[in-house]
């Protein structure tokens, strides 16, 4: 597991960075009038106040990536060391990756959207026109790929529900055992109708006037809207795929999937990140290409909305708009109270997860295996996992100098060097719960009716302890 996860957060972050340091191209450079996200005249851009600005916010932007590429591809060693502090250390990397791309893109922008006040870079008649081309709106949705090829791949993702139904019964799986599953179906078909979502809505997108040729606007939105709408179905499709394959082998095998079997839904997963993007980036670039060669383009001054680092305008009745930063995002209208409202939403999920996984980590730290008897019934807990039962279902009790020589699979819980927590499932003993210092003998095997528990502690006297206090229970049944 310790590899598979190991591969699984390498590849992540070798995909994460490289991606985020090219997505949001060459800032400092001058491109559709803009030169790090602001508006300004052509003849400004050799400015010793702009070249200083635009040169450390390039060695800053490079040299941010190149670290941060060495410290999480670092990190990812820690899976061999322990698994709990990897966690850690790697979610702390990200934070601070996602805090260090936001400073430096939004502090550079406001800084350089202070120099044009105060030079006075301004084009007050830029800032009040407003284009319209009546032959490009009217053929705004002949530009896109048709929604409905969403609708198959839904429908068979959200099918799936009766694969691992059907799953859990023939393998008798508990809840604890299934909920990761369940939370991979939800993501699955949430991800679909999300795409689905985002399709509808660039489909109905207003169009960008970028010229006063006709043509030259068609060929811009058309790149655009049939680039975002064929990545978009790309990715819901193997979006889809990735979850058949899981459901498909749930519904075989249980939840004892093997490393392999996870390995192709990640790689599928890397496809569909790749199949949304891959369209998007080609059609910024052929964009460009025709907006530079085009010598009547025309660019709006809108920086006003945008001199916070993020859109605010009350005028616009669009909750969504094109990313100013990176034109293959999407950006919310903070002027609507409903892009304040979803902030307000997600941050409170994200901090309630971060919460929830520093709380769950926190009862890995200093493991603790107990074994309490209220009556007739015994509960072993550790790390925030429990597992009762009473006299009458131990079937029986045996003290092993060893875990049986089988293949255990990890299906809710942890492991590290020193212990195993949770459920398991075995080759041969099937499901089962451990609760065990590694290393340490002898170890308590006990058969129940539905399952099998594997416990000890770190002082072989409090093993033989709970080995005759459990043996006396059986006994007496």
């Amino acid at each position: 597991m310790n590899i598979a996860m190991f591969f699984i957060f390498l590849i992540s972050n070798l995909i994460i960075v490289p991606l985020c340091r090219y997505s949001y191209g060459k800032m400092w450079e001058y491109r559709e009038g803009m030169v790090l996200g602001v508006h300004i005249p052509a003849t400004c851009i050799h400015h010793p106040e702009v070249e200083e600005l635009c040169e450390k916010y390039r060695r800053n932007w490079t040299l941010f990536h190149r670290i941060n590429l060495a410290v999480g591809t670092l990190s990812c060693f820690l899976c061999f060391v322990d698994y709990i502090v990897f966690i850690i250390v790697w979610s702390l990397w990200l934070l601070e990756y996602v805090c260090g791309l936001e400073y430096l893109i939004i502090v550079p922008h406001r800084r350089m959207y202070r120099l044009k006040v105060k030079k006075g870079w301004v084009d007050e008649r830029s800032k009040k026109i407003v284009r319209i081309d009546t032959a490009v709106s009217a053929a705004s949705e002949k530009m896109a790929l048709d929604w409905k090829w969403h609708l198959p791949v839904l429908a068979l993702t959200a099918a799936t529900v009766f694969l691992v139904v059907e799953g859990e019964r023939r393998f008798h799986v508990s809840w604890a055992e299934a909920w990761p599953i369940w939370l991979l179906y939800g993501t699955g078909v949430g991800l679909c109708l999300l795409f689905l979502g985002m399709h509808l809505a660039v489909v109905r997108r207003p169009n960008r006037v970028y010229s006063d040729h006709t043509e030259i606007n068609l060929a811009a939105n058309r790149l655009m809207k049939r680039s975002w709408t064929e990545g978009l179905v790309y990715a819901s499709w193997l979006n889809g795929a990735s979850w058949l394959w899981m459901a498909f082998w749930y519904f075989r095998c249980g939840p004892d999937l093997s490393g392999a079997v996870y390995g192709i839904y990640t790689a599928l997963l890397i496809l569909e990140v790749a199949a949304l993007l891959f369209p998007l980036a080609r059609s910024v670039r052929k964009r460009q290409e025709v907006m530079e060669a085009d010598t009547s383009a025309c660019y709006i001054d809108d920086d006003e909305y945008w001199k916070y680092g993020w859109y605010n305008n009350p005028g616009d009745r669009h909750l969504f708009i094109q990313d100013r930063f990176n034109s293959m995002n999407m950006s919310m209208n903070y002027g609507r109270p409903a892009a304040k409202v979803i902030t307000a939403v997600l941050a409170a999920v994200i901090a309630g997860l971060v919460i929830w996984t520093a709380v769950l980590l926190a009862d890995f730290i200093n493991v603790e295996v107990l074994l309490t008897q209220e009556g007739n019934t015994f509960t072993f807990e550790a790390a925030g996992y429990d597992c009762s039962f009473d006299k009458e279902e131990i079937r029986s009790v045996t003290l092993l100098d060893d875990m049986p020589d089988e293949n255990f699979t990890r299906t809710n819980g942890g492991s590290t060097e020193e212990y195993n927590v949770g459920h398991f499932r075995g080759k041969e003993t099937g499901k089962c719960m451990m609760f065990l210092y590694r290393g340490s003998t002898p170890v308590l095997e006990i058969r129940l009716d539905d399952m099998t528990v594997f416990a000890n502690s770190q002082q072989e006297e409090t093993t033989l302890q709970w080995y005759e206090k459990l043996a006396e229970g059986a006994a007496e049944e």
